[in-house]
């Protein structure tokens, strides 16, 4: 019976995981999108028109990478749970390999973190003069 509830917290896990990843292919889609749209900038200003017209492609970047972001904190979650099973079972080899995935998924976990941030932070220094502009007095 105990073997039953274990397949089926791991089915349910697996479930999760898909999840997950559908909406890391949402955010590599949204990621796909913005680069479109940058493309679709630069084109009208070689043609000399008003690339103003295109959406701003930042938004759609931000929002594809804060998508990643909590995905792969649910990934680093799943690494972190797994290498406390193997303990448990105290298997050396699946022990260094969930090390390994712990390492790893904190890795892409922390670069995708950076990256966000960079973005947040390059739209508020893009902002901050023209905020400045507005509130200073004549």
């Amino acid at each position: 019976m105990e073997e039953h509830e274990d397949l089926k917290r791991d089915l349910d896990t697996l479930n999760l995981s898909l999840v997950f990843l559908l909406l890391i292919i949402l955010a590599v889609l949204l990621s796909l999108w913005s680069a479109l749209l940058q493309r679709e900038q630069l084109r009208l200003a070689l043609r000399g028109k008003d690339p103003s017209r295109v959406p701003d492609p930042n938004p759609f970047r931000r929002q594809g990478s804060a998508l990643t972001v909590g995905c792969l904190g649910f990934f680093l979650c799943l690494a972190l749970g797994t290498l406390s099973k193997t303990r448990a079972i105290g298997d050396p080899a699946a022990e260094r390999s969930a090390q390994v995935n712990v390492w790893a998924s904190l890795l892409v976990l922390l670069a995708a973190i950076l990256r966000l941030v960079d973005l947040q932070t390059v739209e508020r220094e893009r902002q901050t003069p023209l905020l400045e502009e507005t509130t200073l007095p004549d």
